[in-house]
């Protein structure tokens, strides 16, 4: 068991450094800039080690030109381009970091409806900011001084044993129980530090949905319940920074002891060195300040060994991520316009094991309006994903009356065919104007917005607004009313002015007054338009050249209003259902 736990620790090391690479290569890392960091690190650390031989010439009495302004011009340099390092340092990692946020959302623009499944919201942020960070930190804080670190510590090694190779070596026996404990530090804090992290997430997670939820605590008067629940996650959160702290109060004492017992030991044998005449007295002061450049040296390479361990998962998360399949938008066949119908054939779908369709057929004709009805969980929202080209069947196929695949046209081409107005449909952040012209690509007048608009029967409304259409709808809409965001969805769907239209329930969370409005307006959008509409309204439906009635994911009807009520029980069953509905 202890050995299967050591062979998977090596495998997840050996797969964390392959994911550092991986990463260094998908992203455009600032190489030049690197380059550049990495020689003004080298010059310098060169700077540094060469001071101390100039110190031991002052010392041994030699106060010439040379040796004086050599030292001050040492000191002077070392300043400049510490400054300068420094500054570069941090303008690469701030280009490393840039580098990989917009890698990670290019990639999240372009990942199938499926990631967004298994990942949730909050940990898509998280990966854009905390650990893109994590990793750029690492890359562009540590990455430029690796090399510079390496150079300076087998250089001060090196010039010690020059000076007596028994202080040499004695001072090397030390290098292990540094490195040693470096390394179990560095997994203590590593572990610390994962569990402080996911107590944060986990906090983070809690906040943001109980924020989002406050007028239904205070409608259901949980507050108290919930003032408790918060407690406890900041009492996990404060308990695990406890834990990490006292990880954290070990380093010192015991590199406090390290180093004083090596210092006592450089001083002790150094003493007897210079007594016995095997050196001098300005060697051992400069022998004793390059064993103080060493020991830095080597507790910088706890930190960065600690930060790579912390920085795992986050190199992990985001190399999977990077791996996941993306949307194939590069098809051959370019689509403008449809002039056949679009057929579902034998189509069976589902969401991980969870079945949704099974052997779904019918047509959509162009230039009609199908109607699609059936029980809550039926697949009818469905449809419209595959429709669209958010999922693929797991078995059968899309395709036009010619026999085409959809999967053979240019994506982006395919999409565009669609208008999409959903039951609540979503408003980016933004003014109105920026709402209605959403998805559009083409230059819009402010005549074209107008009236799309008044079809909408939008215009009104938002020429109440101090702004008119240059006012803020809010985050998500929030400061329009539900009836309000569906028209301006639907003047978005006029002024697209797609050939098909999606109607998912569009009028279903909407109070009577406010459905009437969208109903007419949404009357106006249909008009000359194929049409697939998914709806509870009996009397759109009732209009409709053809419903399709699914039931447990299966096409249990098609036909009209009419041909339904003479021959199928469920619809007979869902139209009872809705009369009743209306009358009470």
């Amino acid at each position: 068991m202890v050995f299967s736990k050591r062979k998977q620790a090596k495998q997840n090391e050996k797969g964390i450094w392959k994911a550092y690479l991986k990463l260094m290569f998908k992203a455009k890392l600032p190489w030049k800039w690197l380059i550049f960091a990495i020689v003004l690190n080298l010059i310098s650390t060169t700077l540094t080690l060469i001071f101390p031989q100039y110190m031991q010439k002052i010392y041994s009495g030699v106060f010439t030109n040379p040796v004086i302004f050599g030292a001050l011009a040492i000191l002077l340099f070392n300043v400049i381009f510490n400054g300068i390092v420094r500054y570069v340092g941090k303008l690469t990692m701030y280009k490393i970091d840039v580098s990989y946020r917009g890698l990670i959302w290019e990639r999240l623009m372009h990942s199938p409806l499926t990631l967004y499944d298994k990942v949730k919201p909050t940990e898509m942020v998280s990966r854009i900011t905390l650990d893109a960070g994590t990793i750029s930190q690492v890359l562009g804080g540590w990455g430029p001084g690796i090399i510079s670190m390496v150079y300076s510590t087998v250089g001060v090694i090196a010039i010690l044993f020059t000076y007596d190779w028994h202080l040499g070596l004695a001072v090397l026996v030390y290098v292990p129980f540094y490195l040693i404990f470096n390394i179990l530090y560095g997994k203590w804090n590593y572990r610390a530090s994962k569990t402080t992290y996911n107590r944060l997430s986990k906090l983070t997670q809690f906040l943001s949905e109980l924020l989002m939820s406050v007028p239904l605590i205070k409608t259901f008067v949980t507050e108290a319940k919930e003032e408790q629940r918060g407690k406890e996650q900041l009492d996990y959160y404060y308990k695990a920074n406890l834990k990490r702290a006292i990880v954290q109060w070990v380093e010192s004492p015991v590199y406090n002891f390290l180093s004083v017992a090596q210092e006592a030991f450089v001083i002790g044998y150094g003493a007897y060195l210079v007594k016995s005449g095997a050196i001098t007295l300005p060697q051992w002061i400069a022998f004793f300040m390059y064993v103080g450049m060493l020991w830095p040296t080597l507790t910088t390479f706890t930190y960065l060994y600690s930060d790579i361990k912390r920085s795992q998962g986050a190199t992990s998360r985001i190399a999977d991520l990077i791996d996941s399949p993306i949307e194939q938008y590069e098809k051959e066949k370019p689509i403008s316009q449809i002039q056949e119908g679009i057929v579902f054939e034998n189509v069976a779908f589902g969401y991980g094991d969870k079945k949704v369709l099974t052997d779904v057929s019918f047509s959509i004709p162009i230039g009609q309006l199908t109607a699609i009805v059936g029980p809550s969980g039926s697949g009818k929202s469905t449809l419209l994903s595959l429709l669209q080209q958010f999922y693929q069947p797991k078995s059968g196929a899309i395709s036009l009356l010619n026999g085409q695949n959809i999967n053979e046209f240019h994506l982006n081409d395919w999409r565009k065919l669609f208008s999409y107005v959903a039951q609540d449909s979503p408003l980016i952040s933004g003014s109105i104007r920026e709402n209605i012209v959403f998805g559009v690509d083409r230059e819009v007048s402010d005549i074209e917005i107008m009236q799309a608009a008044d079809a909408a029967n939008a215009l009104r409304f938002i020429k109440d607004f101090p702004n008119g259409f240059d006012s803020d709808v809010g985050e998500a809409g929030s400061n329009l009313s539900g009836g309000q965001r569906q028209r301006i969805a639907i003047a978005r769907a006029i002024l697209r002015n797609s050939p098909i239209l999606l109607l998912d329930e569009a009028t279903a969370s909407l109070d009577s007054q406010s459905e009437k409005v969208v109903q007419e307006a949404m009357r106006r959008l249909m008009k000359d338009h194929t049409t697939v509409m998914i709806a509870h309204d009996l009397s759109t439906i009732r209009d409709a050249d053809q419903i399709v009635l699914l039931d447990s994911g299966k096409v249990d009807g098609i036909g009209t209003h009419q041909e339904l009520m003479e021959t199928n029980e469920l619809y007979q069953l869902f139209v009872k259902l809705h009369m009743e509905s209306a009358a009470s």
